[in-house]
């Protein structure tokens, strides 16, 4: 079960789809990349299997040494039938039967998880998780969401909604969410949510830094003109961000005293910011949580990065594997 061998890998995003080849081993081949952006399934998929296709045939692999396919996608997913729900940025793909379609096109066993999964087990099995029994990885982008890890295996919960982490409530009393409740971590942290309020609040005034940073047009205002206008020592984002990062803090917290972890992996902002958010919010995190489990909890970023999610593909095969006691975790050996 320890040999090394290849999977294909897919990392199913609203505007683009990366196609990667990669092995059992870490070890990444090469990469492509199909449009998504506004396109109906039908058409895309075609050019899926083709991209797969030519993965294969330029790394001189047979078909039949390809030991599994695996689909990251964003969610809410319908895992019994392999099909995307009702996605924001991927209406058109809703109720496509992805799984079975690429399983089909290359007659090759194919696993489906959401991508926040498929990022937390990559992070897992090749990333700064490597070797611990209990992890979760915290996705920082547009919106927040979790994939844990507890006792060495992915937690999906009842209805595979577990890791929706960005929708616990912080304050009851707090702004409304996207996802229609109110006071979620997501609704004070994501990127989207904070680039509303930032738009909102900044609307009477044309001339201020953060649109200054933003290019002029407050319709780009974002995370990235955030930090840029912090860095920048302006009054009214230090003290965003800084509410910001007490938020994440809570956040945390409750992950830590709930989960008790090894370890906490951190994408996007973490990566991005560095020291601008993780100084603050390690500031703040011991009045979230017993100083116990804060003591054995390591606070981390993403060792992948960007190249998460072309990983992201090919541990969502692995993971399955994995599960199905077809394969080892490598520090298991």
């Amino acid at each position: 079960m320890s040999k090394v061998f290849p999977l294909l890998g897919f990392d199913i995003g609203g505007t683009k789809i990366a196609i990667c080849l990669g092995d059992s081993s870490g070890k990444m081949y090469g990469s492509k990349r199909v449009d998504n952006k506004n396109r109906p399934p039908e058409d895309v998929i075609g050019e899926l299997v083709k991209a797969g296709h030519e993965l294969i045939a330029e790394h001189k692999f047979n078909m039949s040494d390809i030991r599994a396919i695996g689909i990251g996608s964003p969610g809410p997913l319908d895992f019994e039938k392999g099909m995307i729900g009702d996605t924001p940025n991927m209406k058109t793909w809703r109720n496509f039967p992805i799984r079975d379609k690429i399983a089909e096109a290359f007659k090759i066993p194919t696993y489906f998880d959401n991508d926040a999964n498929g990022a937390a087990v990559a992070e897992w099995i090749f990333g700064s998780g490597k070797g611990v029994d209990n992890m979760i990885y915290l996705t920082m982008s547009t919106g927040i969401g979790a994939g844990i890890i507890v006792n060495d295996r992915l937690l999906r919960g009842r209805d595979c909604t577990a890791g929706e982490c960005g929708h616990i409530v912080l304050d009851i009393n707090g702004p409304v969410c996207n996802c229609g409740m109110k006071g979620c971590y997501e609704a004070f942290c994501g990127g989207r949510a904070l680039a509303q309020r930032m738009q909102k609040e900044l609307a009477d005034k044309p001339n201020h830094k953060v649109i200054e940073l933003a290019g002029g047009d407050i319709e780009n205002v974002d995370m990235k003109a955030l930090e840029f206008a912090v860095r920048a020592g302006d009054e009214y984002a230090v003290k965003l961000w800084d509410e910001m990062c007490f938020r994440n803090a809570q956040a945390f917290g409750t992950f830590i005293n709930t989960f008790n972890p090894d370890m906490i992996v951190l994408g996007t902002i973490a990566i991005a910011a560095g020291d601008l958010f993780m100084e603050p919010v390690l500031k703040y995190l011991p009045q979230f949580c017993w100083s116990g489990p804060l003591k054995t909890c390591k606070i981390t970023t993403s060792a992948l990065g960007k190249q998460i999610g072309e990983y992201a593909g090919i541990a969502v095969a692995l993971n399955f594997l994995y599960e199905k006691g077809e394969w080892e975790l490598p520090w298991k050996h």
